[in-house]
């Protein structure tokens, strides 16, 4: 009896491999939702970040499709300015929206003060932009953009 489990035993242990190499390869993991599975007003509005869509994971991807769907909601000026917003987010290197990020949870954290000593910062830097520039006016940016640091 003990010959015939052993017996078993090895004709399992060499048929295992031979069964696994049998089977299809696994497919590689698919993130949803996918850039053709999106609304045609949600493709419009992210048309910036379809290169991109591809390397975005299943959060930041559902973080887009919630932006654009309170799209239609907004004041055109609010529409405006988050246009102009995804088109410079686009243009960002991995590294800038790294820093971005970092630097908007470095916000958050801070208190409402401080908040507002900072808005009062950037409303005053976009004016002076204006200010210098008035036959071209500044993109609706709503947080400075994070230089690369060298």
């Amino acid at each position: 009896m003990a010959k015939t489990l052993f017996e078993i035993s090895l004709c399992l242990c060499l048929a295992v491999p031979a069964f696994a190499a049998a089977l299809p390869p696994p497919s590689p993991h698919v993130v949803k939702p996918e850039w053709s599975e999106l609304t045609p007003a949600q493709q419009q509005l992210l048309a910036p970040l379809k290169d991109q869509w591809g390397g975005f994971d299943p959060t930041r991807r559902k973080r887009w499709i919630k932006i654009a769907d309170r799209y239609p909601k907004m004041k055109p000026e609010q529409q405006q300015r988050l246009t102009a917003n995804i088109k410079e987010w686009a243009k960002l290197t991995p590294e800038q929206r790294q820093a971005a990020r970092e630097k908007c949870k470095k916000l958050k954290c801070t208190s409402p003060e401080q908040r507002a000593r900072v808005k009062s910062q950037w409303n005053k830097y976009q004016q002076s932009r204006t200010a210098a520039k008035p036959e071209k006016s500044p993109p609706a940016v709503t947080a400075p953009v994070p230089q690369p640091s060298q």
